[in-house]
């Protein structure tokens, strides 16, 4: 049937008929009382199975914690777990099928539960799969929002299917739009297909990136970045096909814009500032997601860098804050990541007159090369700095390759400066002063 229907109420309810009268015969009843009470039973039976499995066995099934020593065997535990009753069912299903085909009654349901089971199999499969690649809240929350639906999706679509005409019911017109026909699948593939394509590409771009920063380590914020701009690219690129699959004339489209245009500049006037600021971002890369920078005198480490705005860490007290992008070009951000990681730190301290300061130099220098978080080059230097009040003061310059690790290892400095003072008899003097009383006399 090539041409559209038109909407009409009583096609609905006379499909609902049809599909009533099917189920009312005693061959599909009996199907599908034996399709329920089989699958209950197995459910019950892999539950008990998993529960002695999991008193046997209880480092491995807790596979959610991942433990590298018994990776490959938590694996296969939580292979057993996700296909236990979906094989158990597969195999009951077969054999109750060649059952009713020996005594000659129709088993044609049976064989459909068994093409669905088949599905939920390769399903459950993939999740274990990506268990155990990726971190198990992410897949988590993916398996909920982008999986789950997409596998109920498939079989509702398929038990429709199989009840009625699933092309014909797809075919019927609602409305028209733009002088065109808009059908229920016009309005089921526009609605899924966005849904299910924008949260794929996001999980597309957080598999890219657990892939290539294996491989590529030293560079991870620009991974970070790259697959960012290819979801984004994806995105655009789905939002293009399901509009022209489902027909919606570019022309009417760009018409619908350019009429929204002004109230969208008017009402929607920081949202595009903070999109476009986005976009400058992402593309000159000055700022990427790990990048630790200092903004209003906090230093923040970016977490998360999407179009609208950026989520920093602030390392401080451990918040996070979510800035607007067109923060970063109206006020002055410093970076430490930027083009170079390497961080420089000081401490100052004195010591007494009566030292040595060429030997003071030289006790600062050995204790900042036994710190292993000093880089050995390029080299930590020490130096007198000036006459004090009360003490010589010294300096000791080195350099880090971790911005985040800068006031703890400032803080070790301090404690070993002080005892290989000591050790050296070296003294740090108290602040003097000299006071000159006048006895004024009357």
């Amino acid at each position: 049937m090539d041409r559209k229907l038109i909407l009409n109420p009583s096609y609905f309810w006379e499909e609902w008929l049809k599909t009533m009268v099917i189920l009312q015969r005693p061959a599909v009843q009996l199907q599908l009382f034996v399709i329920t009470i089989s699958l209950l039973v197995m459910f019950l039976i892999s539950q008990w199975i998993w529960s002695k499995f999991k008193q046997r066995f209880p480092d491995i099934s807790q596979f959610e914690d991942k433990n590298e020593k018994r990776y490959y065997q938590q694996c296969g535990a939580a292979l057993f777990y996700y296909l236990l009753f979906p094989i158990f069912s597969l195999i009951t299903i077969h054999l109750i099928r060649l059952i009713f085909l020996q005594r000659g009654l129709f088993a044609g349901y049976l064989a459909d539960t068994i093409d669905l089971l088949w599905i939920y199999i390769i399903y459950r499969i993939f999740l274990v799969a990506l268990y155990s690649l990726l971190n198990h809240k992410t897949v988590e929350s993916y398996h909920h929002r982008f999986f789950a639906p997409l596998f109920l999706s498939l079989i509702v679509l398929h038990i429709i299917n199989i009840l009625t005409d699933f092309d014909t019911i797809f075919r019927v017109s609602f409305f028209r739009l733009f002088d065109q026909s808009v059908t229920l699948g016009d309005i089921v593939v526009t609605v899924g297909g966005l849904y299910f394509w924008i949260t794929g590409c996001t999980l597309f771009e957080k598999v890219l990136i657990y892939l290539f920063s294996k491989e590529i380590r030293t560079e991870q914020r620009a991974v970070q970045s790259i697959s960012l701009i290819l979801r984004y690219f994806l995105i655009g690129l789905g939002i293009t096909l399901i509009f022209g699959y489902v027909g919606i004339s570019p022309t009417a489209l760009a018409a619908v814009t350019g009429g929204l245009s002004v109230g969208i500049g008017f009402g929607l006037k920081e949202v595009i500032s903070n999109f476009i600021s986005g976009l400058f971002l992402l593309f000159e890369g000055a700022l990427k997601p790990d990048d630790v920078i200092s903004i209003n005198d906090d230093m923040s480490q970016v977490k998360k860098f999407v179009i609208r705005a950026t989520t920093v860490q602030v390392i401080r007290d451990n918040s996070e804050k979510i800035i607007p992008n067109q923060t970063f070009f109206t006020q002055e951000v410093t970076t430490f990541t930027g083009s170079d990681p390497l961080v420089y730190r000081s401490v100052v301290v004195g010591a007494n007159y009566n030292c040595d300061p060429q030997q003071v130099i030289k006790v600062l220098l050995e204790v900042a090369d036994q710190n292993p978080n000093i880089l050995e080059y390029p080299r930590p230097v020490a130096f007198a700095l000036n006459f004090g009040d009360s003490s010589i003061d010294f300096e000791l310059k080195f350099w880090l390759d971790d911005p985040l690790i800068g006031k703890r290892v400032t803080s070790s400095l301090i404690c070993d400066i002080w005892k290989a003072f000591k050790k050296n008899n070296i003294e740090i003097p108290y602040p003097q002063r000299d006071l000159h009383i006048i006895n004024a006399q009357n």
